[in-house]
């Protein structure tokens, strides 16, 4: 009978004590990305969001030995170099309407160790993502921010008689119950020192000084027409493989992929000198090349190109079901860069936040808290487009770094498809797997005739 008293006298009091909760937003996933507007006058304040990467304690010395130039650096010197002699830039509305972007990104594996090459498309990917996210918020994108800062000393001594008021009900209820509920975990095994630090009470504050800054930058379109124009990638050091790729938009390109009718490559584009010298490249010449750019023949007439490549599963046996897998899959992951330069619907978000607070106690201790969060969400929108293309090259070749045997393929879109291609397998050698990696030569994606930087 107590213990169905005092089960029901702590219902009561968790009915009391436990009030509803406000709705936050969480912004934890790019799949469910949170949606923001523009305020009207007079602003409105939002709840603050659960970001779900965060940075503590980390160690802001400065070691000379590992700042080094970045693949990422090296295309920012080759892109300006080269959009100079345009009077062009970086990062900027050009003249002609021209935007030109850079993103980058780390493979996940190491460039010599087993599944690199998957991780290489993976950190292509998503530096092109970021690239284009770049160019989407010169177009406008909507900042939410907000700040709050509190600060409260108390000093006290003695104590106050009029601070003794009469207990309520409720009160005495739960010193009954919690008295009660004592010995109930004592008599179950529980230590009196563990009961005690239980009952303990939050220490008093002499001082409380706190910090606290939320902004987010949200951008959400469907862009067309955006082409990668080069890519720096190489092996930093420490295990540490960067991929960097600049993009292009221009109002003209996005006209040309527009005309959904007219985009497919004819016969004479096919049989143009300007995509026969593509055709003939070497695999060392194509190893750089990812994604999908915009070409012009020696007639002036546009066609789009699609890279693909795949690694290779080293098997004991059937290992030629293997290479015709990856070659497969070069092909189609260079009709879906293909498609995403036709058109992507792209959602993005990058949140901050920073915490700080400084606490003083009246025992005389102190206690200080920080959190620096960063998130960043893109999505690009599941969409279909009918294409009809053409394997133009397929080739089989070595990465430089790693040593892998990838298989790769190049691919146009065309009005009909009516011909087919084929190349000559090239076989890697062995690197240890073990060892770190030591920097690399950085290799650059050369310019071929006909491209639409």
């Amino acid at each position: 009978m107590k213990i169905r008293y005092i089960l029901i006298i702590s219902a009561l009091l968790f009915g009391c004590a436990s009030g509803g909760s406000e709705n936050s937003r969480d912004d934890s996933s790019a799949n469910d990305i949170k949606e923001e507007a523009v305020d009207k006058a007079p602003l409105t304040t939002t709840d603050g969001v659960d970001s779900k990467v965060v940075i503590q304690n980390e160690d802001m010395s400065v070691d000379n030995s590992q700042i080094v130039e970045l693949p990422s650096d090296r295309l920012n010197v080759a892109v300006e170099k080269i959009l100079a002699k345009k009077n062009k830039g970086l990062y900027t509305v050009n003249t002609d309407g021209s935007i030109y972007a850079i993103g980058t990104a780390a493979t996940g594996i190491p460039s010599n160790k087993s599944g690199f090459i998957n991780s290489r498309n993976i950190a292509f990917a998503k530096a092109e993502l970021r690239a284009k996210m770049e160019i989407l918020r010169l177009a406008g994108e909507i900042v939410t921010s907000e700040r709050n800062s509190t600060l409260i000393a108390n000093s006290q001594s003695g104590s106050d008689p009029d601070a003794l008021s009469k207990a309520t009900t409720l009160e005495k209820a739960a010193k009954v119950v919690s008295k009660s509920l004592d010995n109930a975990l004592i008599e179950l095994g529980v230590s009196s020192a563990e009961v005690a630090g239980m009952n303990e009470t939050q220490k008093e504050k002499a001082y409380n000084e706190s910090f606290y800054s939320y902004v987010s930058s949200y951008v959400a379109t469907m862009i067309k027409g955006i082409s990668v124009v080069k890519v720096v990638e190489g092996e930093v050091g420490s295990n540490d493989y960067e991929v960097a790729v600049c993009v292009k938009f221009s109002p003209e390109n996005q006209d040309f992929v527009s005309k959904q009718n007219s985009l497919g490559a004819n016969e004479a584009v096919i049989n143009s000198s300007t995509l026969a010298k593509i055709k003939s490249m070497p695999a060392d010449k194509l190893i750089s090349k990812l994604g999908a750019q915009i070409y012009k023949d020696e007639n002036g007439n546009r066609f789009i190109l699609g890279y693909g490549q795949s690694p290779v599963r080293k098997v004991q046996s059937r290992q030629s079901n293997f290479v015709n897998i990856a070659r497969k899959k070069s092909r189609l992951k260079a009709i879906e860069n293909i498609k995403n330069l036709l058109a992507e619907n792209i959602v993005g978000k990058e949140i901050s936040e920073s915490v700080e607070k400084i606490t003083e106690y009246q025992s005389g201790e102190e206690g200080i808290y920080t959190e620096d969060n960063f998130s960043e969400l893109i999505k690009s929108k599941r969409s279909s487009v009918e294409l009809n293309t053409l394997v133009i090259k397929n080739w089989d070749g070595v990465h430089p770094v790693s040593n892998s045997r990838v298989i790769g393929s190049v691919v146009i879109l065309v009005e009909s498809n009516n011909i087919n291609f084929d190349t000559t397998p090239i076989q890697g050698s062995e690197v240890n797997r073990d060892a770190p990696t030591v920097r690399s030569e950085y290799h650059e994606s050369e310019e071929f005739e006909g491209e639409d930087f």
